[in-house]
Order: C-alpha cells, then sequence, then structure tokens
C-alpha cells in the first residue's frame, strides 16, 4: 500500500482490444495532445516577451536615474510613476537615447522590442512570435552570432540580452554612486 508504481506503454497496450479504444482514437488523442502542447508552447512566447521586455524596462529606468542628479524617492515618482513623463517603456527609451544612454542601434532595437511587447499586450488574438502580426517586426531584429538551430523565443531573449547587457555596460561606466 502507498507504493508508487509506474507504468510504461509498449505497442501492445496500443493494440486495439474488444471494448478498448480503436487505434483510431488513440492517434486521435496523441495528434490532439501535441497539438496542445504546441499551442501552449506558443502561448508562452507572449509571457516571455511581456517579461523580457518588463525587464528591460527596469534596466533603463535604472540608467536613468544613475544619468540624473541625485533625488529623493518622491522625486524619482513624480518622473517615474505611471503616467508620469518617464512612466512608460517609450518615455524611457527615447530619454535614454536623448541622454546618450544608449546608441542609435540599441534605440533601434528597443523600439522593436516595445512594438513587439505591444503587439503582444494588446492583442485579443492567440499570438506567437510566428504569427502574421508579429513575424515581420520579430525578423527585424538584429540576432547576435551563433550556432545551431534556436527557436524563436530563444532568439528573442538572446536579442534582449544583447540590449540589456548594452545597459549594464553603461550602468559599469558611471560607476557606484556615492
Amino acid at each position: 500500500m502507498g507504493e508508487n508504481v509506474i507504468k510504461t506503454m509498449s505497442a501492445h497496450d496500443l493494440t486495439p482490444r474488444p471494448g478498448g479504444p480503436a487505434l483510431s482514437d488513440v492517434t486521435d488523442a496523441i495528434k490532439d495532445l501535441f497539438g496542445k502542447i504546441h499551442s501552449q508552447s506558443q502561448r508562452t512566447h507572449a509571457g516571455v516577451v511581456i517579461a523580457t521586455a518588463a525587464i528591460l524596462d527596469s534596466q533603463l529606468e535604472d540608467a536613468l536615474k544613475r544619468a540624473m542628479r541625485p533625488m529623493s524617492k518622491g522625486r524619482y515618482k513624480t518622473l517615474f510613476d505611471p503616467f508620469r513623463p518617464l512612466g512608460d517603456f517609450a518615455g524611457k527609451i527615447a530619454m535614454a537615447y536623448a541622454l546618450g544612454i544608449v546608441s542609435e542601434e540599441v534605440f533601434r532595437e528597443l523600439e522593436k522590442i516595445r512594438k513587439i511587447r505591444n503587439l503582444f499586450a494588446h492583442s485579443t488574438e492567440h499570438l506567437h512570435l510566428g504569427s502574421v502580426e508579429v513575424a515581420p517586426l520579430f525578423a527585424t531584429l538584429k540576432r547576435p552570432h551563433m550556432n545551431g538551430t534556436i527557436r524563436d523565443i530563444e532568439w528573442f531573449v538572446r536579442c534582449a540580452k544583447a540590449v540589456g547587457d548594452s545597459l549594464k555596460e553603461y550602468m559599469k561606466r558611471m560607476g557606484e554612486r556615492p
């Protein structure tokens, strides 16, 4: 009692038996399962894209604060809270470029990531990086050189990581505040 018994399936288990499921039913069930797995993997694109953009948004905010004079938390809030001048991703990207925190190239990549993020965040449709709405913009992201076959979501994350690395380099150049 209480023992877990693990049974592996064999071809015998899929053999039609009187009163058992037909092979075509099992085949259809397997196809359906793989279809659902594929669909779920594409749904994760939205979560990864939105979370990755949020991380870049946070890194941009840190870099912008580093470029500014030291201020109280309240003063920063007047700039970075929602509906304030730097309260959204677009405003932070524009200001980071204006202050020379990011290069023209990084600015363009951030804008593409922001637009991809917005497609996912504001769509009522089930999107993935290969969707008709997303794929053309996704294809324009500058891709780091890599060997082998890489899934779309991995490409997106690696492109975003390259941008994040640029922001980390800026922070390192700026040094710690006293």
